[in-house]
């Protein structure tokens, strides 16, 4: 058995655990406009700063049984889920591309989209706070990969383009809003490291997942065709799907279509 395959997965791991921290700490105060770096970690029911053994990721939560150990109150399971999915994004990263020069820029550009979706869900709302580095860290990674520029350019084009473009006609057609300006912005983040054929995908994802929630939402009462979703919250995670599987699908579905 090759260690170093196993130890460099776990310490990748380890820090995509450290990282979750980061980010839930970045969906909690960002959109409520308070510094994510600065102030110390504290309950958000009685206030009271958080220790050393408060903040170990996931065990934290799981020794306290998921509840403040100073007041009681229930802590979401959000915060070890999103801990556990920057855990995971980091390991399935290193094995889709490796430890290259773009790995802690794709790194970081996952992790924000893992906030977004979060922040959307709450809020719907995409803060540019957190898309603008998104896109830069995208950029970047673009920039170190052969073709990436070219491939960046048409996936912004294909992303933000295609959901300018739904959201002017449905303006049009419909004299009101349905897309805000954060969805168009999310899909440059996510579109320079795509491209195109990826970005599509990613839409398309994200809008079968959005049919299959309202259609849930009208089926138990709670919403109508014209129920406003969190479309961020989909195109998030559509987006890191379609980069660590999506080239594979679109080859199957096209080698379906060709007959084999």
């Amino acid at each position: 058995m090759d260690v170093t395959a196993l130890a460099l997965p776990a310490v990748l791991a380890l820090l995509g655990l450290i990282m979750g921290s980061a980010v839930t700490a970045i969906a909690w105060r960002v959109p409520r406009g308070l510094s994510w770096a600065r102030g110390r970690s504290a309950c958000t029911n009685c206030h009271t700063p958080l220790g050393p053994r408060d903040l170990v990721p996931v065990f934290s939560w799981l020794l306290a049984r998921g509840r403040c150990r100073f007041c009681g109150t229930v802590i979401s399971w959000r915060y070890p889920l999103t801990e556990v999915l920057c855990a995971t994004w980091a390991v399935l990263l290193h094995g889709r591309i490796g430890l290259g020069p773009d790995y802690p820029f794709l790194a970081i550009w996952g992790f924000l989209l893992i906030a977004l979706m979060w922040i959307d869900f709450d809020f719907k709302l995409l803060p540019d706070a957190i898309t603008f580095p998104g896109t830069l860290f995208a950029l970047v990674a673009a920039f170190l990969e052969p073709g990436g520029v070219h491939r960046a350019l048409l996936g912004v084009l294909a992303g933000s383009g295609g959901l300018f473009l739904v959201a002017f006609l449905y303006l049009k057609l419909r004299k009101q809003e349905g897309m805000g300006g954060g969805d168009i912005k999310l899909a440059a983040m996510f579109g320079v490291v795509l491209g195109w054929p990826l970005t599509l995908l990613t839409l398309f994802l994200a809008a079968l997942a959005g049919s299959v929630w309202g259609g849930i939402l009208m089926l138990r009462r709670t919403g109508d065709g014209k129920s406003e979703l969190p479309f961020g919250t989909l195109l998030a995670p559509a987006a890191l799907a379609s980069f660590l599987w999506g080239d594979g699908w679109i080859h199957r579905y096209f080698s379906l279509m060709g007959g084999g």
